[in-house]
């Protein structure tokens, strides 16, 4: 998983719209609980790459050396994930691993544009290139897959998912979340800090930041 911390994630990302930092790190606190517990129960190695583990002054360069340490200990491919994606799930992470074990490459696409989930292999990763694509913009998925499929990658595609980047994609998520203590925790801190008359809906519906998998070279000692 690569994440910021919390506190880090409240300073760049506002989710709830009238709530001061530590609101806004309560909910990062959230998605950031929720994707680690997720991810741990793949069955496969977890790595977290957060605030203080990374190196490099933009997104590019920081996500790109953590992936050049996760594959400097010995790993020949690494699922990437981010804190954003409430729907991100055990089975897809799950699915994401089969795919990998067979191609080179996956990519969850965002709807924004962007990618919940990249698996790449170890030949297919070139962090000199990969420095330099358009992170964080709507343009990143299209570039990372044409960047991937122009290094030779065969390169399988997941299901769209909705990260939550703000106020009103948390909104909107909410009520497509599936009851349960992530609904129930992220629904009491909106509604503690909502303005007067403002209703948020309430309809139930049924590190590095890597999860490696399990085929790996030795470590690198």
């Amino acid at each position: 998983m690569f994440t910021r911390s919390a506190g880090a994630e409240a300073a760049h990302k506002q989710w709830v719209s009238q709530g001061d930092r530590a609101s806004n790190a309560a909910v990062a606190v959230q998605l950031i609980e929720q994707t680690t517990a997720v991810a741990r129960r793949v069955g496969a190695d977890f790595l977290c790459v957060d605030s203080a583990r990374q190196v490099g002054r933009t997104f590019g360069e920081r996500l790109t050396a953590a992936l050049t340490q996760g594959f400097a200990l010995g790993y020949e491919q690494l699922i990437v994930i981010g804190n954003d994606c409430p729907h991100l799930s055990v089975a897809l992470l799950r699915q994401a691993m089969r795919l990998l074990a067979s191609t080179d490459a996956v990519l969850g696409p965002a709807t924004d544009g962007g990618v919940y989930l990249l698996g790449v292999k170890r030949a297919f990763f070139d962090a000199d290139v990969w420095t330099a694509l358009p992170w964080q913009t709507n343009k990143l998925g299209q570039c990372l897959a044409s960047c991937l499929r122009g290094s030779g990658a065969e390169l399988r595609i997941l299901r769209t998912l909705t990260d939550v980047d703000d106020a009103h994609d948390l909104a909107r998520l909410l009520p497509q979340l599936p009851a349960g203590p992530l609904r129930t925790r992220l629904h009491r801190l909106l509604r503690a800090r909502r303005p007067a008359g403002v209703s948020v809906p309430l309809v139930y519906h049924a590190a590095f930041v890597g999860a490696p998998l399990s085929q790996r070279g030795p470590p690198v000692h």
